[in-house]
């Protein structure tokens, strides 16, 4: 039986290091909800909070692809969307669109917002609920 080499070695470490080290950065995202057209996942494990505001990533994932144009399949949707925690508000700062469920596959389209509108939250919607999340409050 042959025994690896050094490099092999090396080479098995490095790219178990590198494995470990990109799982890190992926998403945990959690099913928040669902309709019969996309299901809405939240990312609670890298929320971001400054002062009285927290941002937080969400994935709209489409049960049937979307179409962009004629040639060009949206299978999710993700977005970075802060929230105001001392007001029931929240704004997109954004956007990310890929061909594949799940934030996978190709990127197709990538927006940032150039100057994100707050926008109202109503009491006892899902925004209410995501904020309250994002806030690290009891929804």
């Amino acid at each position: 039986m042959n025994r690896p080499t050094r490099f092999a070695r090396t080479s098995q470490h490095l790219l178990l290091l590198t494995l470990l080290i990109s799982g890190a950065a992926h998403a945990e995202w959690i099913q928040f909800g669902r309709t019969t057209d996309f299901r809405i996942y939240l990312d609670q494990r890298l929320v971001s909070k400054n002062g009285d505001y927290a941002q937080m990533w969400q994935l709209m994932d489409f049960t049937v692809a979307q179409w962009a144009d004629a040639q060009t399949a949206v299978g999710s949707i993700k977005t970075l969307v802060e929230y105001d925690c001392t007001q029931p508000r929240s704004r997109a700062l954004l956007g990310e669109a890929y061909t594949e469920q799940m934030g996978a596959g190709r990127l197709v389209s990538s927006e940032r917002v150039a100057e994100p509108q707050w926008e109202a939250i109503e009491v006892g919607s899902n925004p209410d609920k995501m904020q309250k999340i994002a806030c690290g409050k009891k929804p």
